[in-house]
């Protein structure tokens, strides 16, 4: 891919815009599911976002597919932290097992379908991909938090950001973690296939 230094003024905006808006739309139609089905969704959307992040080679469509992806896990974290605040109550040990299965399955998925792409110099690295995610994701976070403390004052927003601080750092363990196993398993059988 192309370094930023390589773009206009013009093509940087369109790919931030396209970030933000895909990024958003992520996180709102994550954020009005019920925890189950929001983690459900969200581990089958990361792992064909995930995909396409690999295939992809488009600047704007990258950086789109980037932003969803930082807009469901802020996203996932989003609904978690909601429910535990609206139940006061943690969620079941059924519910907290959904939860990691779905997540562990996607990062895996995630994490062989990486393994077995090609070097490509028109897409990033895994290295590169995660770099950016994790920049994006601290940036969502903290539109969320800000957003909080304009509508409902600073005690909510700090409440909001230990919650969503906590949720998103799981969700984040939950797809890295096997996602790294997934891609090194991914990468050496095909090093070894290709001797």
């Amino acid at each position: 891919m192309q370094t930023p230094k390589q773009f206009d003024s013009r093509d940087k905006l369109l790919m931030v815009m396209s970030c933000i808006i895909s990024g958003a739309i992520a996180l709102l139609l994550i954020r009005t599911m019920p925890p189950v089905e929001a983690s459900l969704i969200s581990s089958l959307m990361l792992s064909v976002l995930f995909f396409a992040c690999t295939r992809i080679s488009q600047h704007m469509l990258w950086w789109a597919t980037v932003g969803a992806i930082a807009g469901i896990i802020v996203g996932i974290g989003a609904v978690l932290s909601e429910s535990l605040a609206e139940s006061g109550t943690t969620l079941d040990l059924k519910v907290r097992g959904l939860i990691v299965l779905f997540q562990t399955t996607a990062g895996f998925i995630s994490g062989l379908l990486l393994g077995k792409t090609r070097p490509n110099s028109q897409i990033p690295t895994p290295k590169e991909l995660l770099s950016k995610l994790s920049g994006l994701t601290a940036s969502v976070f903290a539109v969320v938090v800000t957003l909080e403390f304009i509508i409902h004052g600073l005690e909510e927003a700090r409440t909001l950001s230990s919650r969503l601080s906590a949720t998103t750092t799981i969700m984040i363990t939950l797809i890295i973690i096997p996602g790294f196993v997934g891609y090194f398993l991914s990468n050496h059988r095909s090093s070894r296939n290709i001797r």
